[in-house]
């Protein structure tokens, strides 16, 4: 929920004192800096896009010094003036800081479409730059998305971000956490917003919050994230929520805020999770997001009861509900598990060189804090859970193929080389699967067309110099 979020009748409008310059006046808010500005620039920044829950809509949000109208102007091809727009109203929003930020929802949006938008208050001095999105198309074979986790504004983050926008074919983005790196400084928030502006404002990032949005020490608490980010879902909280989007069901965490048995967020998260499960034939995988790591063998102690504690709560419910895959941030390194059950290796519909697994049975969990901040040691001694563990930085690129049922995950550096790569096959396929389930192997029928989407990738990564695997 939004916090201070004030309606357009406290905005009064004040005389024109040239031709060039206007201002707006409105009751001053003492939570709001901002309202108290009284200047003519309105020119948006920070724009990016999310996903809410309808697929026929896309929410735009940005910022402005001041307080102003909040309009957004879209349409194919807006440009063109003889072209159709469609104008839609926001609302504002602000907290503690020298900004206003606006919201506004695009709507009645055409499938598998490229839209032109731009957002601003109306007047012709203070429209954004035109961007573009491309909604979801319901008849592609396969979906891409990419998924990191601690990002920051250092020159590799800025390398993370050049190679997301790489990737052509990517449709969302997922961000484990921490993401700005602020630590109270709300002008670290505003530059993170400014310097990435060209991937937030043309493909939907999808944020979880880590333990950096928490700025209580700094006296705002998570009032930044709330305000800047808006996820979608029946939780009515920005903290932990869900979505689905090209055949998977993404369900992020809060590993920030209270999540024991009889908690909100717990409740929520087993309800949430059993409706995907019995939805399964629409929408058939389930991937979990969120920052703190239930596996990770960062090393210290300080992590341990955490890692315990959300292991302890969460692993029975992901068990129970056949989530496919976790993702996971706070440690700046990549370490992809074997399935894992308390600590236990869970043999079955594993092949042997771990690189490729029947979905279903227990999850893999990945961390990748891998966005840009500066890599973390870890234990000398990898366990025998933990398959691949490096520190590099990159992304992870995912490839959902609904014609072959699988899921197709790769570990990319932000040199390009591949790090890691594997493949789930969806548990609905094993009847494709020769009667040696405990290890795996594919009947030749499903290998052959497994061995189209892997083969490129498994030749990159035994041709490139692979850093070591401690």
């Amino acid at each position: 929920m939004k916090r201070h979020i004030f309606a357009l009748f406290s905005i009064f409008l004040i005389s024109f004192f040239s031709p060039i310059s206007s201002a707006q006046i409105i009751n001053i808010n003492p939570d709001c800096p901002a309202t108290t500005h009284v200047i003519s620039d309105h020119t948006p920044e920070q724009i990016h896009i999310q996903l809410t829950q309808n697929p026929s809509e896309m929410l735009v949000i940005w910022a402005t010094p001041g307080l102003t109208n909040s309009i957004v102007e879209y349409g194919i091809g807006i440009d063109d003036p003889t072209a159709d727009k469609t104008v839609t109203d926001g609302t504002e929003m602000c907290y503690d800081h020298d900004m206003v930020f606006h919201s506004a929802i695009m709507v009645d949006l055409l499938p598998a479409t490229e839209y032109t938008y731009r957002v601003g208050d109306g007047h012709a001095a203070d429209w954004s730059d035109t961007f573009t999105f491309t909604t979801q198309d319901f008849e592609k074979d396969s979906f891409e998305f990419i998924a990191f986790g601690d990002h920051g504004m250092s020159d590799d983050a800025q390398n993370t971000a050049n190679l997301v926008r790489s990737f052509d074919n990517a449709e969302l983005v997922i961000l484990s956490g921490d993401i700005s790196y602020a630590n109270g400084e709300q002008s670290v928030w505003d530059d993170y917003g400014k310097k990435y502006q060209t991937t937030l404002s043309n493909i939907p990032w999808m944020m979880a919050p880590g333990n950096h949005e928490n700025e209580t020490v700094y006296g705002y608490g998570f009032d930044a994230y709330e305000t800047r980010f808006e996820m979608p879902s029946s939780s009515e909280t920005d903290f932990w929520h869900s979505f689905d989007y090209g055949g998977v069901h993404f369900i992020a965490i809060s590993t920030e805020h209270p999540y024991h048995e009889g908690t909100d967020q717990l409740e929520w998260i087993k309800e949430d999770l059993a409706t995907a499960n019995a939805n399964r034939e629409a929408v058939p995988w389930i991937v979990i997001y969120g920052h703190k790591p239930l596996y990770t063998s960062h090393g210290h102690d300080t992590h341990d009861d955490t890692m315990i504690e959300l292991r302890t709560l969460l692993e029975p419910i992901l068990l129970e509900n056949s989530v496919d895959l976790a993702i996971w941030g706070h440690d700046h390194f990549y370490e992809r598990t074997w399935p894992v059950v308390n600590e236990n290796i869970t043999t079955r519909g594993i092949n042997e060189e771990g690189l490729m697994f029947i979905s279903g049975f227990s999850p893999i969990h990945i961390v990748a804090g891998v966005g840009g901040k500066d890599s973390y040691d870890y234990a000398e001694e990898q366990p025998d859970w933990s398959f691949h563990r490096e520190a590099t930085h990159g992304v992870m690129h995912i490839t959902v193929n609904h014609t072959t049922e699988t899921m197709h995950v790769e570990y990319v550096r932000t040199d390009n080389s591949i790090g890691d790569s594997f493949l789930l096959v969806k548990e609905s396929s094993k009847d494709l699967v020769m009667t040696e389930e405990e290890k795996g192997i594919p009947a030749p029928g499903l290998f052959l067309n497994i061995l189209v989407l892997t083969f490129a990738s498994i030749f990159k990564k035994k041709s490139d110099n692979m850093v070591e695997s401690y």
